[in-house]
């Protein structure tokens, strides 16, 4: 076994470790963990540029230090491993407009950093990214219209803008934006009628239509 490849086991060690740690709710342990992670993946990745394995390894790495942070409720320095992030996944995904593994990764890239730019109110940046990644998650779908995971990373998407529009008093575009969402969660329940946790993204939908409906008509 050569050197990168125990600097790899040795990284994947460390994430697991940190993932434990996670699930045991010790985020200061799991952020460590991570990070001894990354600073391996970063050596590999300096090591051999051309390496999209390790480009990708690099990005999981940093969304797993921003999710820790954001669970730590940090999300200013979430946004600095989220961005980071970004760069890589946004080169992957240009290299290679048909790895739908990458496409995917971006789109949920825009994501969290959507949700915190949502979470601390601006919510022009929120929309640029949630834009950003409907765009992704539309292209997505259009490509494999069968695939449910893609069809619920779609509706989500669109709870999300309408959140953002609502928040930012936009309603009919908020109202607009939960109704197409919500019209593909109710699809997906017909076609996965044993799927308990689009019922309840379904109900989100309501809520937050009918909570349009009283703003309306207070």
């Amino acid at each position: 076994m050569g050197e990168n490849e125990n600097e790899g086991g040795l990284a994947l060690s460390y994430d697991k470790l940190g993932d434990r740690q996670v699930t045991e709710g010790d985020l200061a342990g799991a952020l460590k963990s991570y990070r001894d992670s990354l600073a391996i993946i970063e050596r590999l990745s300096a090591s051999d540029p051309g390496n999209t394995e390790w480009q990708r390894d690099l990005l999981v790495s940093y969304n797993k230090i921003g999710d820790v942070q954001v669970a730590q409720g940090n999300l200013t320095a979430a946004m600095t491993p989220f961005k980071e992030g970004l760069v890589i996944i946004d080169r992957l995904a240009r290299s290679d407009p048909g790895n739908a593994e990458w496409q995917r990764d971006l789109f949920l890239s825009y994501i969290k950093i959507g949700d915190i730019q949502a979470a601390q109110g601006d919510l022009a940046g929120a929309l640029a990214s949630y834009r950003d990644s409907l765009a992704l998650s539309t292209r997505l779908v259009r490509s494999d219209a069968g695939n449910a995971e893609w069809q619920r990373d779609l509706s989500i998407n669109y709870a999300k803008l309408g959140g953002a529009y609502a928040k930012s008093n936009e309603a009919a575009k908020a109202r607009e934006s939960f109704i197409a969402g919500r019209a593909i969660m109710a699809r997906l329940i017909e076609q996965h009628p044993d799927w308990a946790q689009l019922k309840q993204e379904l109900e989100g939908f309501d809520t937050q239509i009918a909570e349009l409906v009283v703003r309306d008509n207070p």
